[in-house]
């Protein structure tokens, strides 16, 4: 039986076989959210102390909020290679009450490249406190790749800050919206596919035919237990 060890070294094999830096930097989102059970991830670069986003599975406007916080809150501690975490974010007082429930908790990892920040790798999730020590670590490593990524992408001064939804939009292709859209509703109900069905409006065979297209794995993930209802 292969071990989560095994599993991890074969995934980097997968993200280092990326030939365009952009989708580097996707692979390994990919990675990063399937061994955290993320809901949402992301790599901001940073250029002239502002962000812009290179690469992205799954977010939202919430996400950009929350990163652009972060960053104006507590750039000289993420400059000095610490990762920001918020394992319950309702009730973390570091960051301005969210005003949406979604994500539950999140970490923001510095990616430095010979000692400079020179990009942000973001994952959330549904579930609080996500992240245990090693999973934090493990992010750390993966940084690494990201790094990479950005590296090799070059510095990004000629992309526009991504200070807005708009921009994002811009710049992504109706298709990478569709299977973003997808993967966002398929993590927030613990991958039912028959009420994701319902909730596009289209069969699960529809849904079934969108993971082959965009070349979705089939995720098995831990029901969330119902809460008891107060007394």
């Amino acid at each position: 039986m292969r071990t989560r060890a095994d599993l991890i070294d074969q995934f980097t094999e997968l993200v280092i076989g990326a030939d365009d830096p952009r989708r580097l930097a996707e692979r390994t989102l990919e990675v990063v959210m399937s061994l955290t059970n993320g809901r949402a991830g992301a790599v901001f670069t940073r250029s002239d102390d502002r962000l812009a986003l290179f690469a992205s599975r799954g977010i939202d406007q919430e996400v950009l909020d929350v990163v652009q916080n972060v960053w104006a809150c507590f750039h000289e501690s993420l400059r000095q290679d610490d990762v920001f975490y918020v394992p319950d974010r309702p009730n973390d007082r570091r960051l301005p009450k969210p005003e949406a429930a979604v994500p539950a908790a999140f970490a923001v990892v510095p990616v430095l490249q010979d000692g400079n920040l020179i990009a942000l790798l973001y994952v959330d999730s549904l579930d609080p406190h996500f992240c245990a020590s090693h999973d934090l670590e493990r992010l750390k490593k993966f940084s690494r790749i990201v790094a990479k990524a950005v590296t090799d992408a070059g510095d990004g001064r000629s992309r526009p800050p991504a200070d807005a939804w708009e921009t994002y939009l811009e710049r992504t292709p109706v298709e990478d919206m569709e299977r973003e859209k997808l993967l966002l509703l398929l993590n927030r109900n613990e991958w039912n596919i028959a009420r994701v069905a319902r909730l596009m409006g289209v069969t699960r065979r529809t849904i079934y035919l969108r993971l082959e297209r965009y070349k979705i794995p089939r995720e098995r993930v831990r029901k969330t237990k119902p809460r008891p209802a107060p007394a």
